[in-house]
């Protein structure tokens, strides 16, 4: 009794996962399986990508010519540039050939008006700030006069660290210095220390006549090079070739450049520390026995 109620029980189960013969349903279903495999298969006409090289060399679809480049679409644009620093095309026939790259960034190409020709060139670029020839001139100019100004700055910060209390206690004046005896900077509460408005009317005005006059002489004549604006007392460029001025034009360029970063990192710093940049690297601007003292 017990036996025949299991094999009553089981009877569901085994149809459920018996074939289907009644009425030709096994045959109609087996043809349904084989036509979804057959649609699965790549058409004829279809192109296969395949960006990662799973397809081997030997394959069907490969020997078939189905295997098509996903820049298919830029390859038909004769104008499209395609360049490949990192040689990540494994057929370098598909990359254009004579592009020049940025000598600062490899990875780019060299702007098209930074040819290297200007002193300090070195096609570096990213966003495209002088896209013509009127904007790269504004550039050129912007960048030699932060430059000039970042190098006495770079100079004078740590000067001002280590002279300014001296100088003012001995004309019996207040000093400007910020809190832990730091160079005033928009990242301290340094520049409400210069509480006179004259100080900043003599700022303004210095710096607004400057302008005015550069506006003025640039209404009269062109200048073909912003660096040059007829100071040179010590006759540093007297009688020096083309390729010297260039040289020492470059010296300059680059040193401003350096001088930028550095007062950026002396603001940080002494933000960051919230000391002085002198007590911070005391073996840079202090005498040796006083830095070793205050480094020990």
């Amino acid at each position: 009794m017990k036996i025949s109620i299991l094999a009553i029980t089981s009877l569901p189960l085994a149809a459920a996962f018996a074939p289907q013969i009644k009425n030709g349903a096994m045959s109609v279903q087996n043809s349904g399986l084989n036509a979804e495999a057959v649609s699965t298969l790549p058409s004829p006409n279809k192109p296969i990508f395949d960006p990662l090289g799973l397809y081997s060399e030997n394959s069907p679809e490969r020997m078939d010519g189905l295997i098509q480049p996903l820049e298919s679409a830029v390859f038909q644009n004769k104008d499209k540039e395609v360049f490949d620093p990192l040689r990540l095309y494994s057929d370098q026939s598909q990359v254009s050939s004579g592009l020049d790259m940025s000598a600062s960034l490899p990875f780019i190409p060299r702007p098209a008006l930074l040819d290297g020709t200007l002193p300090g060139d070195r096609g570096f670029d990213p966003f495209n700030f002088a896209s013509d020839a009127s904007a790269l001139q504004w550039q050129r100019k912007a960048e030699i006069k932060h430059a000039r100004i970042a190098m006495l700055a770079a100079a004078g910060w740590p000067m001002a660290e280590l002279l300014h209390k001296n100088i003012a206690s001995a004309f019996d004046l207040p000093t400007l210095l910020a809190t832990g005896d730091r160079v005033p900077s928009i990242l301290n509460d340094g520049l409400s220390h210069a509480s006179n408005p004259a100080f900043w009317i003599i700022a303004i005005a210095v710096v607004a006549a400057v302008e005015i006059r550069e506006s003025v002489e640039e209404n009269y004549s062109v200048k073909l090079n912003p660096a040059d604006v007829g100071f040179d007392p010590f006759n540093l460029l007297g009688g020096k070739t083309e390729e010297e001025r260039h040289y020492m034009e470059e010296a300059e360029l680059f040193n401003g450049r350096l001088g930028m970063l550095a007062i950026t990192g002396f603001a940080i710093q002494e933000w960051f520390l919230n000391s002085a940049v002198v007590d911070q690297i005391p073996i840079f601007f202090k005498p040796l026995n006083v830095a070793m003292e205050q480094l020990m």
